[in-house]
């Protein structure tokens, strides 16, 4: 069973009240508990919470609002109230629930106010009941709502002190009844001034009528709050008596004058004159008339006010409906002339972008034409050019866009820059192709000039653009074939020159040997002293090479600035360029790795040691299989320098 009580409190301080809710005190003396170090003990187990402040600082907050509303300054001054809600130790509520419960009163009865709630499961006196401590500042902080139970303003106004009233602790209690019923908690009647005996006969008549949502704990209030109920909802005397008959069981005895009031459980009933003014037989008929006649008038002031507010309904829908239309009106007008306005704005627009167009049609047409003629009278006619020239012709210039209008014509430089590049492009690739089919499919002894033909492949794939001519670039890649017959061909034109410059020379020594012979002796022994003499000085020159030979550092910038002058980098750098730029001795690995490492670093190129190795390693592999096509033969097991340089 629940109960409420309430305790004024006139200390001012209030912070004694967060300390008793928090920490333990002597149930008989009041207080508090202290450890053996003389220190205050916590409670075990507690729920607390504020309300319009935080606990920690619920005591300076309060004093905060009493001095802004100038209140509370009086010793007799209630400074707070403190409210206590107990429930059964039978009912089965936790902490958290019990302090929903008290933050629902409190909301209830007392809004606006700072207060603390805290839920204790440990009641005095071994009851081990939960129960619910409301500490609440009697000075209002925000106003709260006006309630049934209020006399005054003060009662709910801003800044005012709380008032605990008979009245207000009569609803209080009244709603935890009704609360812990509709929870199913147990609950005594907290109106009367004592418990009646027969408490449990009253508990099961409650718990048979509790749908009744009244709360009421004794016969006569049971039977009453009944009656009224059901008053208002049947249309005669005849009815109310089936209704309790047959709904709720009771025994009704009906006499010309008199009517009693049975109900189970009970042994004797309760005459209805006897349960106070309109209780009796006559009151209860004209109860109920009135109550039907108060039904039909409202029905019939409900049917009026429908039918005034559908009325006024259609009415107002038809206001709407045809402001609507007037409105629909004016914005298609204002949308018409908006699109009147944007058409003719589009129309202006176009014919100025046409204007535009056309004054940008008419110059390209003039570079066009211009380009056209140059090219035309140009003694080297580029064809391809002159097809670019008549496909760039404008002859519906509103069809095109601004950008392609004012796209630049190329002038002839730059189309044949671009012929340059897409048919080197085209050449690099072919000669790729050539070049691996070169490497791989033809054989060097029956092909002797095949290092040749890959150099050939090798310049063609690498040349510079910005050097080429479109003459240049026009000229067929040589097949192998085509290849080996030109260079057989310069070869036979070279042996026919040399040999008939000896025949010119022949003849010539033997028509003028008769008169010129002492001159000519003496011209050969002087050309065989200055042969000599030349061998001599060549000799010289041979002899200082051999001894001063290029060292190792010397080599490495050579190689470089030939490689940077040639390729740009060394990625660009074909392998077989690679061996022949190195010119490795493979038998000394030392020498060569130092060698190929100042390469790098000359061109200033950073490798990971697996990349430097790896390329250090493809460099020899064509090195050696140079040789080896040079040699016809190598036994790759029996290689020492091979497996030397092997990872």
């Amino acid at each position: 069973m629940a109960i409420l009580k309430h305790i004024p409190i006139k200390n001012r301080y209030y912070s004694s009240a967060v300390e008793y809710l928090t920490c333990q005190f002597d149930e008989y003396t009041n207080e508090p508990v202290l450890d053996e170090k003389g220190r205050i003990m916590e409670r075990g187990e507690y729920l607390i919470e504020g309300i319009n402040c935080e606990a920690d600082t619920f005591g300076a907050e309060c004093i905060e609002t009493n001095r802004f509303y100038g209140k509370n300054n009086a010793v007799k001054d209630v400074k707070a109230h403190h409210y206590i809600i107990s429930f059964d130790p039978t009912d089965t509520i936790t902490m958290e629930e019990a302090l929903e419960f008290g933050k629902e009163w409190l909301s209830v009865f007392a809004p606006g106010h700072q207060a603390v709630i805290a839920a204790h499961p440990d009641g005095h006196h071994g009851s081990k009941n939960m129960h619910v401590h409301i500490v609440l500042n009697s000075v209002r902080k925000y106003a709260g709502v006006q309630e049934k139970w209020h006399y005054k303003p003060c009662e709910w106004k801003q800044g005012c002190k709380h008032r605990s009233t008979g009245r207000m602790m009569h609803h209080a209690k009244k709603w935890i009844m009704r609360k812990c019923l509709l929870q199913g908690y147990e609950q005594v009647d907290l109106l009367t001034k004592k418990h009646r005996d027969d408490y449990w006969v009253e508990k099961r008549m409650m718990n048979l009528n509790a749908k009744d949502g009244i709360g009421a704990t004794s016969n006569r209030d049971m039977i009453r709050n009944t009656l009224d109920k059901l008053i208002p909802a049947v249309k005669s005397f005849e009815q109310l008596v089936e209704c309790l008959t047959n709904i709720y069981g009771w025994n009704i005895r009906v006499t010309d004058k008199t009517v009693t009031f049975t109900m189970p459980d009970t042994k004797r009933g309760i005459r209805g004159n006897k349960l106070g003014d309109g209780y009796g037989k006559a009151e209860l008929i004209e109860r109920i008339d009135v109550a039907v006649k108060e039904k039909a008038t409202i029905e019939d002031k409900k049917i009026a006010e429908e039918n005034a507010r559908a009325k006024a309904m259609r009415i107002a829908e038809a206001k709407a409906k045809a402001e609507a239309e007037a409105e629909a009106r004016e914005k298609a007008r204002i949308e018409a002339e908006k699109k009147a306005v944007l058409e003719k704005a589009e129309q202006n627009r176009k014919a100025e972008l046409s204007e535009k167009k056309k004054k940008l049609a008419f110059e390209r047409e003039d570079i066009r034409f211009e380009y056209f003629m140059a090219n035309a009278d140009s003694d080297a006619w580029n064809a391809d050019y002159a097809d670019y020239l008549m496909g760039e012709k404008i002859t519906d210039y509103d069809s095109k866009t601004m950008d392609e209008l004012s796209a630049p014509i190329l002038t002839k430089k730059e189309f044949e820059q671009k012929q340059i590049e897409k048919m080197q492009e085209a050449i690099s690739e072919r000669a790729g192709k050539l070049w691996k089919e070169a490497l791989d499919n033809i054989d060097n002894s029956v092909y002797p000039n095949k290092w040749d033909y890959l150099d050939y492949l090798e310049e063609l794939r690498y040349r510079k653009i910005s050097v080429l001519t479109l003459k240049q670039v026009k000229e067929p890649i040589l097949s192998f074939e085509e290849f080996n017959e030109k260079v057989e061909r310069e070869i036979a034109m070279h042996v026919e020159s040399v040999e008939s410059v000896q025949n010119f020379v022949a003849e010539t020594a033997t028509d003028n040997e008769q008169n010129f012979e002492l001159d000519v002796t003496e011209n050969i022994v002087v050309q065989e002293n200055l042969v000599v003499k030349s061998a001599v000085e060549d000799a010289v020159v041979v002899e200082r090479v051999i001894e001063r030979a290029l060292t190792v550092e010397e080599q490495a910038k050579v190689i470089a600035k030939s490689i940077r002058d040639n390729y740009g980098k060394y990625d660009n750098v074909p392998v077989k360029v690679k061996a022949e730029l190195f010119r490795f001795s493979i038998d000394d690995l030392q020498a060569d790795m130092k060698l190929h490492s100042l390469v790098l670093k000359e061109l200033n190129v950073k490798m990971y040691s697996s990349e430097l190795y790896d390329d250090y390693m493809s460099v020899v592999d064509v090195t050696e299989k140079k040789q080896s096509d040079e040699l016809q033969k190598v036994d790759y097991h029996s290689n020492e320098k091979r497996w030397n340089r092997s990872r």
